[in-house]
């Protein structure tokens, strides 16, 4: 009988870490082209930036949420815009420094606000404020989950989860475990 050369199990283990190490690399570059993870990341910019700005300028900001009838008319489309507070009113940023952003028609936008599940009502002809930042830094705590609906007939659970605590201080839970995941 005759065994396997040393060469011969290197280049084995070699192909089956190449092999793995494209896959998982695969995979990860679909989440990062998911809409729901394109949509994490641009609404963690902007408030980024809110909350910058409004402690920078000393104006409370807040973002206000809708919800439009799509193009298909079968889905519902999210969009969010931001608005500061002077003169006891809600009026535009300056300068159109954040025009509103409408999500895409697939993607379902769920939000808990101060513990209670956010549901959009259309008859409301003033929408209140869903997340409001203060020049302090404070925030209103808010719970975002960013999904694809079924009905978009995705497959993949690329479900994108943002928390805002009383602090302002916004976490994207996918982006810390793969970071912790990263590190080890």
């Amino acid at each position: 009988m005759q065994g396997f050369t040393l060469i011969e199990i290197l280049i084995v283990v070699f192909i089956i870490g190449l092999t793995a190490s494209v896959i998982s690399l695969s995979m990860s570059d679909d989440k990062k082209d998911s809409a729901p993870y394109q949509e994490a990341s641009k609404l963690l910019q902007s408030i980024a930036f809110v909350s910058e700005y409004s402690a920078l300028n000393g104006d409370v900001i807040a973002m206000f949420v809708n919800q439009r009838q799509s193009e298909d008319a079968l889905n519902k489309q999210w969009c969010y815009s931001w608005k500061r507070f002077r003169d006891n009113n809600w009026g535009e940023l300056p300068g159109e420094i954040l025009p509103e952003h409408c999500l895409a028609d697939t993607l379902v936008w769920e939000l808990v606000i101060e513990g209670h599940i956010y549901a959009y009502d259309p008859d409301v002809e003033i929408q209140p404020p869903v997340l409001v930042f203060s020049p302090s830094g404070e925030a209103t705590p808010v719970e975002m989950a960013l999904f694809e609906s079924a009905a978009s007939g995705s497959t993949t659970n690329n479900a994108q989860h943002i928390e805002i605590d009383m602090m302002g201080i916004s976490r994207w839970l996918e982006q810390d475990e793969a970071e912790a995941g990263n590190d080890k």
